[in-house]
């Protein structure tokens, strides 16, 4: 099982007929078609921003009707609208998390859920490329950078695309510095519980 079908049978197994479910970040709208295939009124959303642009891959005919574009942080909907909101994968690369989780507690009904998966900056694998710790090193790291091409040589690495180890140590480590962030779990504990509630782990299921 992947994340999306986790995220689909996580929110089928919680829901009542008739709940109304968004994917925050949902990319090319993988969630909302296994939800939509469930029977559940799920939609989408996203700013398709340039280090994830999934539009090309989504049809004319889903946007502004399953799928809808972001402006900004702005979840383009009415407070109280959904019964249950997912995000898989999305929060380390949103720059205010602050701002964030308040849209999604601001669309979400009372007694609603939101099922969060993301890392924090404790994980100790990097989860976007594999490599184990990169994520530690500070942004714009030339030991970051020498650290990965190392990692490349010996095989690690995910979407190598065929270029040269250094080459995709140098791009991959430029799209890290760019288009992810990494907190510690103090910080977004703090967040979710300033807007919505303490989280509630779900490893173990």
């Amino acid at each position: 099982m992947n994340n999306y079908e986790f995220c689909a049978k996580y929110a089928e197994s919680h829901l009542q007929s008739g709940a109304r479910v968004l994917d925050y970040g949902c990319g090319a709208g993988f969630i909302v078609k296994l939800l939509r295939e469930r029977g559940l009124d799920a939609v989408g959303c996203d700013i398709f921003y340039e280090g994830g642009d999934y539009l090309s891959e989504i049809a004319t005919e889903e946007l502004g009707v399953t799928i809808f574009r972001m402006e900004g942080d702005k979840i383009p909907f009415p407070d109280n609208s959904f019964d249950f909101v997912i995000n898989n994968q999305v929060l380390e690369h949103v720059v205010d998390l602050n701002a964030v989780v308040a849209e999604m507690a601001r669309v979400l009904k009372p007694g609603g859920t939101v099922l969060s998966l993301f890392p924090d900056s404790g994980v100790w694998r990097e989860g976007h490329c594999g490599v184990p710790f990169l994520h530690w090193f500070p942004k714009g790291s030339r030991f970051r950078v020498n650290y990965a091409h190392f990692a490349r040589i010996l095989g690690a690495g995910y979407h190598t695309e065929n270029k040269s180890p250094r080459q995709w140590a140098e791009d991959f480590c430029l799209w890290l510095d760019k288009w992810t962030h990494y907190r510690p779990y103090a910080e977004v504990e703090a967040i979710f519980s300033r807007h919505l509630s303490p989280p509630h782990h779900l490893e173990s299921y």
